[in-house]
């Protein structure tokens, strides 16, 4: 009989503890719905190795400033490049996308990449971000100086989908030659470019990006590469009719062995959305940004050379998203 006081203690230890693991699993089970919960902004980005997706990870950062106080949440996801951003957006996959302006303008016009879509009528701008200038680098000993100056050559046009594509296949039109006139036409990522020209398996690659860059600094030093210029009479024209590029000059002595300046033209990185977005949402997130614009300078060093200027002139390439507009009115930048 002194044995079941004995068995019952033990019953409602053991009770106890399972109740302790139950407690536990249910504070951690209610931990990790909070933390695969949904976000409320989902901002599509580019290559975790260019500037693109630490430019959405610094708007998601200002913005989440005020996740204590409002439960809001922004995440930043890379992607595969503007064009895949676009479709993001039309497949809701995304709240905001980063493009390059001339995709951008592609896609308003339903042209290029997009001219299965026809004119997209819902694009909408929150504000503009850093330059990028379109970058030809070639193999040193081949003396190429100029865009015209690839024909019969090995090239590479940037993979399916990139920026670089876009602006590629926009300059070869200007300049009056299709893929024919190549030696060789490749498709090849960032990465497998770079090691392509290093291996003499191509004679000029392309990048879109902001300098000084850390992957031409490696291909120039590496590879003997050297910049070549995008510029001449074609090229004027096609700026002429073209307002989504400008005018952009790659200083001389900004890499080894380059001590020439190059001559070429850029993009401008444009955060964009749908009308899908609210005004509220797209009031809060361009609040974020520009009330805190200091420390948005301070988060990456391409950021440091943008002006609030710079950010909110959308040149017309899509309408101006309603809350980002009214932000703007608030602070006397737009009438």
């Amino acid at each position: 009989m002194r044995s079941h006081p004995r068995n019952l203690s033990n019953v409602w230890r053991r009770a106890i503890a399972l109740g302790g693991v139950v407690g536990v699993l249910t504070v951690a089970l209610v931990a990790c719905t909070a933390v695969i919960a949904p976000p409320d902004v989902t901002i599509a980005t580019g290559r975790p190795s260019g500037v693109y997706y630490p430019l959405g990870g610094s708007v998601c950062r200002l913005f989440n400033l005020e996740t204590p106080l409002d439960g809001r949440r922004c995440v930043a996801v890379p992607s595969t490049g503007p064009v895949a951003n676009i479709e993001s957006l039309h497949a809701a996959l995304a709240d905001i996308a980063i493009v390059q302006s001339d995709v951008l303008a592609d896609a308003v016009a339903g042209q290029g990449p997009f001219a299965f879509r026809g004119p997209d009528k819902g694009l909408r701008i929150l504000f503009t971000g850093h330059a990028d200038a379109f970058t030809v680098i070639a193999r040193r000993e081949l003396g190429i100086r100029s865009a015209a100056e690839l024909r019969g050559r090995r090239i590479n046009m940037g993979s399916p989908g990139s920026g670089e594509q876009v602006s590629m296949a926009r300059i070869m039109a200007a300049l009056g030659v299709t893929r024919k006139d190549f030696a060789e036409v490749h498709e090849l990522s960032v990465a497998e470019q770079h090691r392509a020209l290093c291996a003499n398996e191509l004679d000029a690659i392309v990048y879109s990006v902001g300098h000084p860059n850390g992957l031409i600094e490696d291909v120039v030093r590496m590879c003997r590469g050297v910049l070549v210029e995008v510029a001449g009479p074609a090229i004027d024209v096609m700026l002429e009719h073209h307002p989504e590029y400008e005018r952009t000059v790659i200083r001389g002595g900004t890499y080894r062995d380059n001590p020439l300046e190059a001559h070429t033209l850029g993009v401008r990185a444009v955060i964009v959305t749908t009308t899908r977005l609210s005004d509220a949402r797209a009031y809060a997130i361009t609040k974020a940004v520009f009330d805190n614009f200091d420390d948005f300078r301070r988060l990456h060093p391409l950021f440091a050379m943008l002006s609030v200027d710079d950010m909110s002139d959308v040149n017309g390439r899509a309408p101006l998203h309603p809350g980002a507009a009214r932000y703007y009115r608030e602070r006397g930048w737009v009438p």
